[in-house]
């Protein structure tokens, strides 16, 4: 369904809560802040997939995931039905929206760089990398929500996908996904770090969906694979992001490290580290890429504080057909302690481990897969999720999320997270010292 003639809001997208609401119809041209989707189009569109009459009558709109969501605009969109069918719950009562930008990380980077220490991206950068990562992650996204919703299976904990819109780079704010709103979900606490409970929830998780996608060659050939420029721009934005560790966290001795761990920097090792399955003759699995405590939805409890039940994993857009172990140094590094990730590893592993294999036998496959190859093929995966951290540190720390009156990184929030990194970075050495990477 095309979209024609949808003027962009003249509303800020820095405002937090955008609402139209006038009796009895509103205005179905308005469209949510920074995109050209109106409202009237998402009320037709949710018509259409649920083959519904009933009419919207009132709606709002919130922008969510302030300081995540890095790659999108997200909305968090409230509908009020009125009909026959509206009481039968075929029409949702909120829908997220997502539309892929790189506005996002483009300011947090420039956030970053105004202290001089880092150099702001060129509009060729920029340019560059919309070109590269907007249609290779919307993309990337649609397929691996639909083929997950197409198993039918809860213990895959994702959100149902409604609609998805084709990605045009000619198009800015064109293209969009609708999906379900996992609305009793909460991310758990990033700076306290993931409990063991919700880390053997996500391992589990992911167990039932490599169990899912193992021998699927022909569904994940419809993964696009990242482009080998995409290795070049990341391994400079990794270089230039560690250069602020020191600075915001002088006391941690990252002068001395970061030296020793720029060989992870590089686009030759993470192009090395990408063709392991190769290598190995490992069976390549639906993989998420990003996989960290906000990409994670657990339930509240009565005073709405996270427990350990996990109950959606979200943002796909980093997803590729990888292999198994590989979205588990992501989460370790970033998500929780490096003391707990240290102490937890082994057993986290093979608590997986033994899920996939249960899993793999519910669905008549042969597990070709020992925990030792999966403990290796961790292990070899491991200098890559640093460098994702290591990437993503300062613009997580300049985020609303981790700031405090002042503007600036609590001090509390630098120090949970540069000790994570810290503890990454000697394991990382003390990993290749031994051979395993």
């Amino acid at each position: 369904m095309a979209l024609k003639n949808c003027p962009l809001a003249t509303s800020s997208f820095a405002s937090e809560v955008i609402q139209h609401k006038t009796a009895p119809r509103f205005d179905p041209t308005v469209t949510l802040a920074g995109t050209s989707l109106t409202i009237g189009w998402i009320e037709q569109v949710l018509k259409n997939v649920n083959g519904s009459k009933s009419t919207l009558i009132d709606w709002s709109a919130d922008i969510i995931g302030v300081g995540q969501g890095f790659c999108s605009h997200i909305f968090r969109v409230k509908l009020t039905w009125h009909g026959d069918d509206a009481d039968n719950h075929n029409l949702p009562a909120s829908v997220i929206v997502k539309v892929p930008t790189m506005t996002k990380i483009i300011d947090g980077m420039d956030e970053v760089a105004k202290d001089g220490h880092m150099t702001s991206m060129t509009d060729e950068d920029r340019g560059k990398m919309g070109e590269l990562w907007l249609p290779y992650a919307h993309m990337n996204e649609t397929v691996s929500l639909t083929f997950l919703n197409g198993i039918h299976d809860e213990q895959l904990a994702v959100p149902k996908l409604y609609f998805s819109q084709e990605y045009r780079n000619d198009k800015p704010g064109h293209g969009c996904l609708i999906m379900e709103d996992v609305v009793r979900g909460t991310p758990p606490n990033i700076v306290e770090g993931m409990s063991e409970a919700q880390l053997l929830q996500a391992a589990h998780t992911l167990a039932s969906i490599h169990a899912a996608s193992m021998d699927e060659d022909e569904k994940l050939s419809k993964l696009n694979s990242m482009p080998a420029e995409f290795f070049d721009s990341f391994a400079t934005m990794v270089e230039g992001a560690a250069e602020q560790f020191h600075m915001m966290a002088p006391d941690f001795g990252f002068d001395e490290l970061i030296p020793k761990v720029k060989w992870i920097f590089q686009a030759e090792t993470l192009i090395a580290i990408m063709g392991y399955p190769e290598k190995k003759n490992l069976p390549k699995v639906l993989t998420h890429g990003d996989l960290w405590g906000s990409n994670l939805l657990v339930k509240k409890d009565e005073h709405g504080k996270p427990t350990g039940d996990l109950l959606s994993i979200i943002d796909w857009q980093t997803a590729h057909a990888g292999f198994v172990a590989e979205d588990f140094g992501r989460m370790l590094v970033t998500s929780t302690t490096g003391e707990l990730r240290r102490q937890q590893t082994d057993n986290i592993l093979r608590a997986y481990f033994d899920d996939l294999q249960k899993n793999l036998a519910k669905r008549g496959k042969n597990c070709s897969l020992t925990f030792e190859t999966i403990k290796d093929a961790y292990d070899f995966n491991f200098p890559y999720a640093v460098a994702f951290s290591i990437m993503m540190i300062p613009m997580l720390l300049m985020s609303p999320l981790f700031v405090d009156e002042s503007g600036k990184p609590a001090a509390h929030c630098v120090h949970a997270i540069m000790l994570r990194a810290k503890l990454a970075m000697e394991d990382v050495i003390e990993l290749r010292r031994l051979g395993r990477c």
